[in-house]
């Protein structure tokens, strides 16, 4: 019986380890959050990594050891752990793996991945080619609608009835909350709705206006404007993503849309609509305070602090896969310079952008088009690549380095968003612009660094001899 790599990764417990893993992951843990559900992972995690890990390693014992130690690092130092988030952070975007001393008890599950290669199935090498679809087919199955996102807003405010009413859309739904108690409390009604937003109001003696595109109200007691309440234009940025909507469509502005005053023995409130942001009172005493929305009215505490880490896009960390794919692929391409090989690596990315391109839709579960063609692509990327690199004959270091140079891009994508988010850059567009040039930095110097190895590493050619 032939005892490969394939074959082993093709054994039918193996592929069944797969199917339970993916089964567990997508629907089980959903359905029956627990112990169990949160062990059956572990132990079907024992009996797939060893085979998978046997196509780079090709010594099955040291596979299943190395996952063995690895897996018992992961799990019980803190260390293992941050580093096991990162590492998994570089396929699905932003992750984290907790230490558990208890999953340990999957560890006799490798007993199983040991017995799998001693014992190979029949024609298990075919069956691992044509499993390589199936964890994609599992995943887009397993795939639930769990419907869009569309922020509440805040978009006008008046007094009506000696009472501050709020009106709020979310989408297609109009409501209002109102405020008998100048402003510590709010409930929702329906009956009575501002006409329209005032972008003005006054007391005797005292005038507040809001100030166009900005989370900010200006006062004037002597016919000179002065700021009375903002957000810094950096603050107002981080909010504008923490409220974004999942669909374009459905965006709500991040700014000052309405005002209203009230007056009140002792002094006036002021109440200040902030669209996605909710509202902002300003008390008797001239404090101000923002208040989130929810649905039964306005709280401080549904308020987005402003010192919370930013919010990037959950596009963010699938662009920068796909930008560390490509920068490794160009890398290993001027190695390997074989056109069969580019081609393959074209197709091969653009498998991985059509498997992120699927998407949960209102009524259909995901891409079909997408998944479609990722699944055309895969077979086809494959054969060329694998042909391109045999004729090639690359050496390690060409793959050392496409390997470096992927993990290098991720992260010279990522960190500018990282220090976005960490309120050591202001702005969204500067994390942008710095991304992708540091993007294109990495990429050009791994691709040049191949080139000059394997100039450094040909032979000369040989002198003329003399005549």
């Amino acid at each position: 019986m032939r005892h490969s790599a394939l074959a082993w990764l093709g054994h039918p417990l193996t592929i069944g380890a797969a199917l339970v893993l993916l089964l567990n992951d997508h629907l089980l843990k959903w359905l029956w959050p627990g112990v169990v559900t949160g062990k059956l992972s572990d132990v079907a995690g024992m009996i797939v990594a060893p085979p998978l890990l046997g196509l780079l390693v090709r010594r099955p014992a040291a596979s299943i050891l190395l996952v063995g130690v690895v897996f018992t690092l992961v799990k019980t130092t803190a260390t293992g752990a941050t580093i096991a988030s990162h590492a998994w952070t570089l396929v699905w975007g932003p992750s984290q793996v907790l230490a558990d001393p208890t999953d340990l008890i999957a560890l006799p599950a490798l007993y199983a991945a040991w017995w799998t290669w001693r014992h190979p199935a029949p024609r298990a090498e075919r069956l691992a080619r044509v499993a390589v679809v199936i964890p994609v087919t599992v995943v887009a199955v397993a795939a639930t609608a769990p419907g869009y996102h569309i922020p509440q807003s805040a978009y006008a405010v008046d007094v009506i009835d000696g009472e501050f009413v709020v009106a709020v859309r979310q989408g297609g739904l109009l409501m209002s909350h109102t405020s008998a108690d100048a402003g510590k409390s709010w409930s929702r009604r329906s009956e009575r709705t501002p006409a329209t937003a005032k972008r003005s109001a006054c007391v005797p003696g005292h005038c507040y206006r809001i100030v166009p595109g900005r989370l900010a109200v200006e006062e004037s007691r002597n016919g000179r404007w002065v700021t009375a309440w903002e957000v810094s234009l950096a603050a107002q940025d981080r909010l504008a993503r923490a409220h974004a909507a999942d669909r374009e469509q459905d965006a709500q502005p991040v700014e000052s849309l309405g005002i209203a005053v009230r007056e009140i023995s002792g002094g006036h409130i002021v109440v200040v609509a902030n669209g996605a942001d909710g509202i902002a009172v300003r008390d008797i005493a001239g404090s101000w305070q923002r208040l989130g929305v929810n649905g039964a009215g306005f709280e401080a505490a549904s308020a987005v602090s402003l010192t919370a880490p930013g919010v990037y896009p959950d596009y963010v960390p699938r662009a920068a896969v796909l930008g560390a794919l490509a920068a490794a692929l160009l890398a290993v391409g001027c190695g390997v310079r074989r056109r069969t090989f580019f081609i393959g690596s074209v197709l091969a990315w653009t498998a991985v952008w059509s498997f992120y391109e699927i998407r949960n839709e209102l009524f259909i579960p995901f891409n079909p088009f997408a998944l479609g063609l990722g699944l055309v692509l895969v077979p086809v990327a494959g054969f060329f690549m694998i042909h391109g690199a045999t004729l090639g004959r690359a050496r390690f270091r060409t793959w050392a380095v496409g390997l470096a140079t992927g993990v290098l891009c991720f992260y010279s994508i990522m960190t500018p968003f990282y220090a976005w988010s960490a309120h050591l850059l202001d702005y969204y567009a500067l994390a942008s612009g710095l991304a992708i040039g540091l993007g294109i930095a990495t990429a050009s110097a791994g691709a040049f660094a191949v080139i000059e190895l394997d100039a450094s590493g040909s032979p000369s050619p040989s002198a003329p001899a003399a005549p």
